[in-house]
């Protein structure tokens, strides 16, 4: 596929054989969006007319090297759009002559900031390429005027035409397909049975429709793909996945097609209560556990059917609402969906969904792998725009990674569902049964992330552990409320006793590797030494965590009466600050100078500046976190700072990781989906990430390394954006 304008917008575009203008685009004027750039005849002056959509109006760009295009009529192909007579001049007009590639016939392109466009041509960098006054008129002339970045007489709006697609492949290689051509009498026909589902606990009181087909080519001895399409059938869908098996182009699938709930009426004169938009926009998982708990189990019982129940061999489709129902269930569950159809994605803000595009930029990217598209004329309404929001979306998945690909078609909401079918499909299963692969992940996190190196399980089953903490070889302390130990984890990877936690919560490891114990029951403070001898060193003192300094003493959270933050030295507690009521995680900043402390009860991480009598000042609601749409707050338990200057933070959506000056940049998830509850790096080179659930212990090799009161004075540097 030769290169085009979409690669200096960092897209692919991708040319079927069939559309007769693919790849051409249309010109329009910043300033009079109704009127589009034409060419009355050849060496006529260019001017600006109404749509009419004949090949006068239609555009192809053609490299020529650098960062410069041949701007070529589809009308008259061989003719290039020239600066007459290499003028220099405001005024100079623009015309069509034979493309010999002079440069008044090269183009520079230039985005500007609100997504126009400018053409400064090669022979003068100090014009640009000027719709005359703006004037609305068809026939205004357009010429050579002086460049100003901000003048809407030199923008254009660049949009591609009936049947173009943009893509964002791998390869060229990647960009194209032909549907294979099989003769009618080979496409088998498969079975059709329908019924109507009522025994949903997730979605009480609803009633849906529901169709399963079967392909003829089943055979119950062995597992058979799922294809589930929201909302409900459509006979074409039917011809369209017996025609994808016989090419061999999908596996074996059993297609599962459900219409969203109703609750009905009590009475007769109403409507019901619709589901549609709590089952399909909303971003949890409620809808794919609906799906893999409930319907798929009754089908496969019920029809007596052997469906495989890995994600790898699934895939979900739909349209709008349905769309991003689709792909919210692999987002969730990637491992029970995999392969995602998303026409027209409802990626809006009626149930939180517009803010796909930046958790798409900061999550750990998934194994998922989509096919999405959106109509140039798509749907906008109070929720948003459904073309642009579509378009963030594109974006997120390409600065994420992701193997995808994402069209834009000629027409308005729900456009080519059918027609892009075949193709989304081919392009969703290719090469199965290898699994999906994750995308490579965004730029931040693989400031953090190792290739190749995922969660691992490191410890199970082992309920009530808390307050992970690493001392300076690299080992870490836990405390388990269940057997009232604080267990220790050897640079071996073994999990061994160290000493009595005496109702401990909470544990630091001080600058001389003492390691210190608080407890919110019994008010006091221990101090441990290495070999596990224990002594008070306060009391009256109900702390919800503590941290230990560099230069001696403590800070702690209290808990219940005791609420605020205490500062902790010689036998001394002070308040510091009493109005952070529910500090659930104290981290200081590798530097040593700055405290960050998260709010259990928010979607805030605070900061202050440490002063050497232990006060605080400069208290900031600092550091943003994300909080899942179906959650009250971000539920912070526990905070680390990364020896890199990373705030690490435990909560409901995983580890969340602040860039310096605040926002989280990215979100680590885990594989069972659990809220952490702790998290320490540790290791004999300190870069395992250690992450503490209600009954496990995950754990990764990562980039960056622990800091803690035994850590060196560091310097920090900006985080990147």
């Amino acid at each position: 596929m030769r290169p085009h304008l979409l690669t200096l917008l960092t897209l692919g575009l991708v040319l079927p054989a069939h559309a007769e203008d693919w790849g051409a685009y249309a010109i329009f004027s910043a300033s009079a969006p109704d009127l589009v750039l034409e060419a009355p005849k050849p060496a006529a002056r260019l001017t600006v007319g109404k749509v009419s959509g004949q090949p006068n109006q239609k555009w192809t760009f053609v490299p020529k090297g650098g960062d410069f295009y041949s701007i070529r009529s589809v009308a008259s192909p061989e003719l290039a759009l020239t600066a007459a007579q290499a003028g220099l001049e405001n005024g100079t007009p623009l015309m069509l002559e034979t493309d010999t590639n002079r440069p008044e016939q090269l183009w520079r392109i230039v985005k500007q900031a609100d997504g126009s466009f400018s053409f400064l041509p090669k022979h003068t960098n100090a014009k640009g390429i000027d719709h005359l006054g703006g004037v609305k008129t068809p026939g205004a002339k357009i010429d050579l005027w002086a460049y100003n970045a901000n003048d809407k007489h030199l923008q254009w709006l660049i949009k591609p035409l009936a049947g173009s697609a943009i893509a964002a492949p791998a390869t060229p290689e990647a960009a194209t397909y032909t549907a294979p051509e099989i003769a009618p009498d080979k496409i088998q026909k498969g079975d059709i049975r329908k019924f109507v589902f009522t025994d949903s606990k997730i979605f009480p009181g609803t009633v849906r429709d529901v169709v399963v087909f079967v392909p003829a080519q089943y055979d119950a001895a062995k597992p058979a793909c799922v294809y589930v399409k929201t909302d409900g059938y459509n006979p074409k869908e039917k011809e369209l996945l017996e025609t994808l098996i016989a090419t061999g182009e999908i596996p074996v699938c059993v297609g599962i097609f459900v219409r969203p709930g109703d609750t009905p009426a009590p009475m007769k004169g109403t409507v019901g209560r619709r589901n549609r938009c709590l089952e399909y926009d909303g971003v949890g998982d409620a809808n794919a556990r609906f799906l893999v708990e409930e319907l798929l189990p009754y089908i496969a019982k019920e029809q007596k059917l052997n469906l495989s129940v890995s994600g790898n061999d699934r895939c979900i489709s739909g349209g709008s609402s349905g769309a991003i129902a689709a792909f919210t269930a692999a987002w969730e569950r990637p491992e029970w969906f995999s392969r995602v159809y998303a026409n027209s994605g409802s990626f809006v803000a009626f149930r939180g969904g517009h803010e796909y595009p930046t958790l798409v930029r900061k999550y750990e990217a998934k194994p998922i792998r989509a096919y999405l598209t959106t109509g140039m004329r798509d749907m906008e309404n109070c929720a948003g725009d459904w073309f642009l929001l579509d378009q963030e979306m594109d974006k997120a998945m390409k600065f994420s990674g992701y193997d995808y690909r994402f069209r834009i078609i000629n027409g308005g909401h729900v456009a080519g569902y059918y027609d892009h079918h075949r193709e989304a499909m081919a392009f969703i299963w290719k090469d199965w049964p290898t699994p999906v692969a994750a995308g490579t992940s965004a730029p931040r996190a693989q400031d953090v992330l190792l290739p190749g190196e995922g969660w691992q399980l490191f410890a199970d089953q082992r309920p009530g552990i808390l307050s992970p903490t690493p001392n300076a070889a690299g080992e870490i302390f836990f405390i388990d409320t269940q057997t009232d130990r604080i267990q220790r984890i050897g640079l071996d990877g073994r999990i061994t006793d160290f000493a009595d936690a005496a109702q401990a919560n909470a544990l630091s490891v001080g600058a001389k590797g003492e390691l210190y114990a608080a407890s919110s029951q019994t008010g006091k403070m221990i101090a441990y030494d290495t070999s596990g001898h224990a002594a008070e060193i306060i009391s009256g003192l109900k702390a919800r965590q503590i941290l230990a300094l560099p230069k001696g003493g403590l800070y702690a959270s209290g808990d219940g009466a005791d609420e605020g933050v205490w500062w902790v030295k010689d036998g001394k507690k002070t308040l510091v600050d009493p109005d952070l009521k529910h500090a659930t995680g104290l981290a200081l900043r590798p530097d040593q100078w700055i405290l960050a402390a998260a709010d259990g009860q928010s979607k805030w991480a605070y900061s202050y500046q440490t002063n050497a009598d232990g006060s605080l000042t400069h208290k900031e609601k600092f550091f943003w976190l994300h909080v899942s749409d179906w959650d009250d707050n971000a539920g912070t338990a526990g905070a680390i700072y990364a020896k890199e200057g990373q705030l690490i933070l435990a909560t409901r959506a995983g580890l969340q990781i602040c860039a310096d000056d605040g926002p989280t940049q990215v979100i680590l998830p885990f594989p069972d989906h659990a809220r952490a509850l702790g998290v320490a790096l540790g290791g004999k080179d300190q870069d395992l990430l250690f992450a503490f659930t209600a009954d496990r212990i995950w754990c990764r090799k990562v980039k960056v390394h622990a800091s803690g009161a035994f850590s060196p004075w560091t310097k920090i540097n900006g985080t990147r954006l």
